[in-house]
């Protein structure tokens, strides 16, 4: 089986805003095929609120992953709710009235992956995806589409300007610190901005560089709420590791038509090249969620390689600092760290929502919104649904940070961690063990 499950491409927790209104005299509901006249200053009819809040319903319906997680975390029959919410776009005032309607539908699937996307961050979705190439596609085309072009006021013409993503380099994105000299070492990431890739290596790499013999590297994602994966599986592990490492993840589909295309587009499978649902019976997955082999109809596997590239040779011992912002691309990593065996995980259970890909985008036929949502359910090695279930950290403590990092609770439990190992098999062994682990 092939596919590729580890890029999560501006996963942020997005501040979402309120859109502008539409100029155009009338709309397409793509669903049925027809034309709607909307109101005579252009704002949006009931008619046309709850056509676009029909579609984005039956989308959900035949391709969100998460439902029954959603009932099991929080309480919450998504599905059943749908009348109270065609009365909550009933009530909304205006169209911004309509996207705050959406939002807080949205919201109660308490998914950080799922959401209206916002007018600011429209621009910085059509740089990015149109950077590329033809494998996200369908993408672009629900970005492009002539409904959003006008829902999100972007312009086409020579003197349009589409954000580059510059705005969001942070030069204060990395930073290290030597807590031991000569022994441990600190580097702490706040977030896996795929724009900031270039900036963040002018201080990783001399700095990973400079510590190759140490004997313990504690990283720091605390905090991070994602962003791409790219920086994390094609510098900074393969620069650390002196063999390749393997993880093997699973993702599950509901089967719907809506997310076919994408599939396609990005992995160059569809449906047809899935394993149906009925043979994930015999990979013995322990923890496979309940609901898997009664609301989902395709799955398919990868066993994630990463192999050196640039390796400083270290052989010291690694810890990586987790809390329940981790999410997204950041919890890719803290997957891949604890399944692989790259690092030892510190901290408290993370955000979740790290295996799979890209989140898929859908134009709303009337009103030009787009909404982002999550299409496949990730599972760890064991069948664990990784939303539901996050990523538990080997040893359990405060995750709370502390400016004086030798006071910090987690930094703390790592170096008690390498002091207590050490003495209970001994210095060589210990070392022998470090070798071996990556």
């Amino acid at each position: 089986m092939k596919k590729s499950i580890n890029l999560l491409i501006l996963a942020f927790l997005l501040i979402l805003s309120v859109g502008c209104t539409v100029v155009s005299k009338k709309t397409v509901n793509s669903s049925e095929n027809k034309t709607t006249e909307t109101s005579s200053d252009g704002k949006l009819t009931e008619a046309e609120k709850i056509e676009d809040f029909e579609y984005m319903y039956k989308i959900l319906q035949e391709n969100y992953p998460f439902f029954e997680v959603n009932k099991r975390l929080h309480g919450v029959d998504w599905l059943s709710n749908k009348e109270k919410y065609i009365e909550l776009v009933k009530e909304d005032l205006g169209d911004e009235g309509f996207e705050g309607s959406l939002q807080t539908i949205l919201n109660d699937l308490n998914n950080g992956h799922t959401h209206v996307l916002s007018k600011e961050m429209y621009p910085m979705f059509i740089q990015l995806y149109s950077s590329l190439g033809d494998v996200y596609k369908p993408w672009v085309d629900e970005l492009m589409n002539k409904k959003a072009t006008e829902r999100y006021v972007l312009i086409k013409n020579e003197n349009s300007h589409i954000s580059s993503g510059n705005n969001l380099i942070k030069a204060d994105n990395v930073s290290t610190e030597i807590l031991e000299k000569d022994k441990t070492a600190y580097l702490a990431i706040k977030s896996f901005n795929g724009f900031n890739i270039e900036e963040d290596m002018k201080t990783i790499r001399p700095f990973l560089q400079s510590i190759k013999n140490y004997k313990v590297l504690i990283i720091d994602i605390r905090g991070n709420l994602g962003g791409s994966t790219k920086l994390w599986t094609d510098y900074l592990v393969p620069m650390l590791i002196n063999k390749p490492l393997t993880n093997t993840l699973y993702g599950l589909y509901r089967g719907g038509e809506f997310t076919e295309k994408f599939l396609k587009a990005h992995s160059g499978i569809d449906y047809a090249h899935l394993l149906p649902i009925d043979d994930i019976k015999k990979y013995n997955l322990k923890n496979l969620p309940e609901e898997a082999e009664k609301d989902f109809k395709y799955f398919d596997g990868d066993s994630h390689t990463i192999s050196p590239k640039d390796s400083i040779g270290f052989k010291g011992r690694i810890f990586l600092l987790v809390d329940k912002s981790v999410f997204s691309s950041s919890e890719a990593f803290a997957v891949f760290a604890k399944g692989a065996g790259f690092a030892t995980l510190i901290g408290e259970s993370t955000g979740g929502d790290g295996i799979g890909s890209d989140p898929l985008l859908c134009m709303l036929p009337n009103s030009g919104y787009i909404i982002r949502f999550s299409k496949d359910m990730g599972l760890a090695s064991d069948g664990t649904c990784n939303f539901e279930h996050k990523t538990v950290p080997d040893i359990k403590v405060s995750a709370v940070r502390n400016s004086n990092l030798m006071e910090d609770e987690a930094v703390k439990a790592a170096m008690e961690e390498v002091r207590s190992r050490r003495a209970d098999v001994g210095y060589e062994r210990w070392r022998s063990e470090m070798k071996g682990e990556r």
